[in-house]
């Protein structure tokens, strides 16, 4: 099986095997372990912020963050398929108690017009009062341009609210744009980053901010149960991740392109390729059947709507992989008819 369903379906190298089996560790509830410091403070640097916090998942870094940015009955907007809202279980509705506001905006992120339709009246008693804006960044494989980011921040500050950046693939839109991870994260009053989408490490995310935030997402952390003890050896994975698999998803990004090119030249499929991801459009209300095909020929997708099939080229697909995916795929475009 290629399998090409997400970014996390990814095995540990060996050298990373080997960082993690000598990590140096502690008790990181006590904020003893070195290992885990080094991870927070490093991506703390390169986001450009005072601190970070490794959690879990990036789930627990979303859902901190909104929890310790806004109070009960505030209202936060976001797209409505932002993993905020969309795959984490209503988690924000349940534990911050908060009213989600969502769009349908192509590019991820909210327009002009809409940010200010939607700020009118925002000091009406009748309504819930707006905290914070979510983006995503890579949003379904696209990038959102710094200059939107900032566009969006500065309309959030000038308001009274905050900017939480889901930036689960925020590496992969450094890469994408030639920034700098501090450039994209540009702000943002929190940022979410994880390390298994994309790096390839098999535990943790973290989120990033002022240290007076990133003290209380600490707290919130072990209010949810996120706080891990000898943490440090899963730490590992992820500071090697950091260091060494940055770099080369330009590698990933490249064979997403090479394998939309040939999906393309298949009928009746369109294919585009956004970062390392591959978006494939099929007949209408044919995208679970199509998937079904994909994965009878060996090759792992997830359908993301009617007609609409997702492929994540990630680190252990190579170059043969996408040649042998892309054959698999005419073959289960032909026997569909």
């Amino acid at each position: 099986m290629i399998d090409l369903r997400s970014d996390t379906c990814t095995r540990p190298t060996a050298a990373m095997r080997r960082a993690m089996a000598e990590a140096e560790v502690g008790d990181d509830v006590f904020g003893e372990d070195p290992t885990v410091r080094a991870l927070e403070e490093e991506t703390a640097a390169l986001l450009g912020t005072e601190a970070a916090l490794y959690v879990p998942s990036g789930h627990m870094s979303n859902q901190i963050a909104v929890y310790v940015q806004t109070r009960s009955g505030d209202e936060v907007w976001t797209h409505r398929s932002g993993h905020v809202v969309a795959n984490e279980q209503g988690a924000a509705s349940v534990l911050a108690r908060v009213l989600p506001r969502v769009h349908d905006c192509a590019s991820g992120y909210p327009d002009a017009a809409l940010l200010e339709e939607w700020a009118g009246g925002a000091d009406d008693v009748h309504r819930a009062r707006p905290r914070l804006i979510c983006l995503e960044n890579t949003f379904s494989g696209l990038v959102v341009p710094p200059a939107e980011q900032r566009r969006i921040a500065a309309f959030a500050h000038d308001r009274g609210m905050l900017l939480h950046l889901d930036g689960a693939r925020l590496w992969n839109a450094a890469v994408a744009l030639g920034e700098t991870p501090a450039r994209v994260a540009e702000g943002a009053d929190t940022v979410s980053v994880c390390f298994s989408k994309g790096l390839g490490a098999p535990v943790g995310s973290a989120l990033a901010g002022d240290a007076p935030t990133v003290a209380e997402a600490r707290r919130a952390r072990k209010l949810l149960g996120g706080g891990m003890r000898q943490a440090g050896i899963v730490a590992a994975g992820a500071l090697y991740a950091l260091r060494n698999h940055v770099g080369r998803l330009a590698e990933d990004h490249g064979r997403a392109q090479a394998l939309a090119e040939r999906i393309a030249q298949t009928p009746p499929l369109a294919a585009e390729a956004r970062t390392n991801m591959v978006l494939v459009t099929t007949p209408a209300d044919r995208a679970r059947e199509f998937a079904g095909l994909f994965a009878r020929e060996g090759v792992g997708c997830v359908p993301l709507g009617r007609d609409l099939l997702r492929l994540v080229v990630h680190l252990d697909v190579s170059d043969e992989d996408v040649d042998a995916a892309a054959t698999r795929i005419a073959a289960a475009a032909a026997a569909a008819g």
